[in-house]
């Protein structure tokens, strides 16, 4: 027979990389790459009065692993994966701090009085934004408090006779500054993180829910086989005797044996298998339990699979209810028609009756095993007539869209 088995599966690296992550990256970069391309038109002067007291190797070192590899993050990030960013991001951090580092070497010791401050002065957040998005955020902070803290230093020495503000005023307000830029970035990436996650979980659930789902459905396939033909067969056998009806049986469930063993799973039904399905459902309630037949078209006739196991279980429900709720005197009877468009199941009881109107909302046998399992096929519709002493007809539908 035929088995199923099924695994869950999980999102790979490459998939993630394309969800809210690298999203909320990218964005961050191309704005720290905007702020060094803004920075890079206005330094332009402080720049060239940084190299009248340094060595000459010191500015084009310092502007290529501040400004150069700040401006390069922006055409990668429309083509660079999420961890080529990151890693980028973290250049230009290091960069940062290494260009303040060789400052103390370059430096001859002389001032400038020309330009309005010190250049590396002028960003050190946009190289705490950089490491917000390359390493984890204490060291976003570390990078914000060093760069401030030593480019600030360096303005001072540089410019120590233009300079009227306190330093350390000049430096808290340098970090406080940059500090709501570096904590946008890491809320960024941190919200980006959770929404991948909870995203990669509800797949995973959902993944495993699919694959318990079509486990249960094998699983229902093979249990309606040997439920609703085998079983059933043998029932009408040892109540019934040899019948047509038991024949006819008997010989479906034999097709349905060979269908399963040959890993054939019915779509279509023939009017011969409905009938012999909405029998099958009705005589594990009842067993003695008859059924009209008013119509049965050719077995060129083909119906939904799912169509037949909702009529065949809201019948099986419909009859349930009557031997339940009619009295103890009540006779049913039903009827199935089976036309080329349409099939009509009418269950008729002469009990006790009820108010439809009346039944609590916590009493689901109509509203969900038969009302609701109908309505979730395409074309199948359930209704109910009742009113009290005078029975119940239940009217079970299905037509072809």
């Amino acid at each position: 027979m035929a088995s199923y088995s099924a695994s869950t599966p999980t999102l790979s690296g490459a998939t993630r990389d394309a969800l809210a992550g690298r999203r909320i990256l990218r964005q961050f970069t191309l704005f720290a790459s905007a702020g060094y391309l803004f920075y890079t038109v206005q330094l332009v002067a402080p720049i060239v009065a940084a190299a009248s007291i340094t060595a000459p190797w010191y500015v084009p070192v310092a502007v290529l692993a501040t400004l150069g590899t700040g401006l390069a993050m922006g055409p990668l990030a429309w083509r660079a994966d999420a961890r080529r960013l990151r890693i980028l991001a973290g250049v230009n951090a290091i960069g940062y701090l290494v260009a303040m580092a060789l400052w103390w070497v370059a430096w001859d010791g002389s001032q400038i009085t020309t330009v309005p401050g010190l250049w590396l002065q002028m960003f050190p957040g946009l190289a705490a934004i950089s490491a917000a998005l390359a390493f984890r955020p204490v060291w976003a902070f570390v990078v914000l408090v060093v760069a401030a803290t030593s480019s600030n230093i360096a303005d001072r020495l540089a410019r120590r006779s233009l300079v009227e503000l306190p330093i350390v005023a000049q430096i808290l307000w340098a970090i406080t500054f940059s500090l709501v830029f570096v904590v946008a970035a890491i809320m960024g990436r941190r919200t980006a993180q959770i929404l991948d996650d909870t995203r990669a979980e509800a797949y995973a659930t959902t993944a495993a829910a699919a694959a318990a789902q079509a486990r249960s459905s094998e699983r229902a396939r093979f249990d309606a086989l040997t439920h609703d033909s085998v079983m059933s067969t043998l029932l009408l056998a040892s109540r019934q005797g040899t019948t047509p009806e038991l024949v006819q049986d008997a010989r479906n469930a034999l097709l349905a044996i060979d269908r399963a063993a040959s890993d054939e799973i019915d779509d279509d039904v023939s009017p011969a298998d409905t009938l012999s399905r909405i029998r099958a459902a009705i005589a594990l309630v009842a067993p003695r339990q008859t059924v009209t037949v008013t119509r049965v078209e050719d077995e060129s006739t083909r119906y939904p699979g799912p169509v037949v196991s909702a009529l065949a279980a809201a019948s099986a429900e419909a009859v349930r209810n009557v031997m339940r709720h009619a009295g103890r005197n009540a006779q049913a009877s039903i009827a199935v028609s089976l036309a080329t468009d349409d099939v009509s199941v009418e269950i008729i009881d002469t009990g006790t009756g009820f108010d439809p109107n009346a039944v609590p909302a916590s009493r689901l046998g109509i509203s969900v095993s038969i009302v609701g399992r109908m309505s979730k096929v395409d074309g199948g519709h359930a209704s109910i007539t009742s009113s009290p002493g005078d029975g119940t007809t239940v009217r079970l539908t299905w037509q072809r869209n």
